[in-house]
């Protein structure tokens, strides 16, 4: 869980930090009973990551969205069809998201990579949006996990403890910074790349191009 302080209207620091990353409570998640809101989960909870079947949320974290930001802190909103999602989905701007791609493979040598979401803008009419007050859940597993939001949307969730840092990061997955994933994502507008789709059940079998 992150979030930042900025400068208020009249040049006095806020005094509620600014989130930039965590889920939607109305974002659904993938478990083993089928697809439950963020908002519902809760410690003990078992969800379907990509490489590691179930696993057990350890920490459930829960804020609010402020509805007034600058734009730097804006959410950035997937448009319906740009993941495959059926309906538009708002993600905080740190917000680590998975990218299966080629061209991944072709520069950083791993076919999957975790970006920031605002990386995405420009990509499948991906864009900025202005901040609703809205509640956002914080999952953290034993260590950092990647979760399915999706048939091709997946989300990064953070570790515990030492595992809980301000960087993602998880086991044998690669995580680029905002100038490495926008010219990833420069190069995929170019190639008319689009999202890659992968049914929870099907994880395993994706994740074995990696081996």
């Amino acid at each position: 869980m992150r979030d930042v302080s900025v400068m208020g209207v009249q040049g006095e620091e806020t005094a509620v930090p600014v989130l930039v990353d965590g889920l939607p409570a109305s974002l659904r998640l993938a478990t083993q009973d089928g697809w439950v809101e963020a908002g519902d989960l809760e410690a003990g909870d078992p969800v379907l990551t990509f490489e590691q079947g179930e696993r057990v949320v350890r920490q459930v974290f829960r804020s609010a969205q402020a509805p007034r930001l600058p734009q730097t802190f804006w959410p950035v909103c997937l448009p319906e069809g740009a993941f495959d999602n059926d309906h538009p989905v708002e993600l905080l701007p740190a917000q680590m998201v998975m990218l299966e791609s080629d061209l991944a493979e072709d520069v950083f040598g791993e076919p999957f990579v975790m970006v920031p979401a605002v990386a995405l803008c420009g990509w499948n009419g991906i864009v900025r949006s202005a901040p609703r007050e809205v509640e956002i859940v914080h999952l953290q597993f034993d260590r950092p996990q990647v979760v399915f939001a999706g048939r091709s949307l997946l989300l990064g969730c953070g570790g515990t403890g030492a595992l809980a840092a301000n960087a993602f990061a998880a086991p044998g997955m690669m995580t680029l910074n905002v100038a490495a994933a926008r010219q990833l994502v420069a190069g995929l507008i170019r190639e008319g790349e689009r999202a890659r789709l992968y049914a929870p059940a099907q994880a395993a079998l994706a994740a074995e191009k990696r081996l």
